[in-house]
């Protein structure tokens, strides 16, 4: 008996520590985020080639990753990409069909990624 308790005594440091580390571990990944502990922002998408994860990355996104693009396709491609992604992300699509609230809401962060990331490329190409 005394010496499960004495092994006791001695794991109890290493058990307090190993499920604090853990909690701590939680609430830096969720504030990582921005999220707080609710976890509503979560990043859709995971992280970008800035290696920072929620809409701090998405800004900082490459907008012709974001459309499937690249830097060398015409002013066409890049309309037509645009309006098919639309079309495939367009969160009015969604709300009729009886899908999860936080599907509905990546559809909405995508179809508003989507949009800014055609706005940079027309502003950058002025057209």
């Amino acid at each position: 008996m005394t010496l499960i308790l004495r092994l006791l005594l001695k794991a109890a440091p290493l058990i307090f520590f190993f499920l604090v580390a853990r909690a701590l571990k939680g609430v830096l990944q969720a504030s990582q985020y921005g999220r707080g502990s609710g976890g509503a922002d979560a990043p859709p998408y995971g992280k970008d080639h800035t290696g920072q994860g929620g809409s701090a990355g998405r800004r900082g996104k490459d907008p012709y990753v974001v459309l499937g693009c690249t830097p060398s396709s015409s002013n066409e491609e890049i309309k037509k990409k645009y309006r098919e992604l639309l079309g495939k992300y367009h969160p009015d699509r969604f709300i009729g069909q009886k899908l999860d609230e936080e599907f509905i809401q990546l559809a909405s962060r995508k179809f508003q990624e989507i949009q800014e990331a055609y706005e940079k490329i027309r502003q950058m190409r002025r057209f």
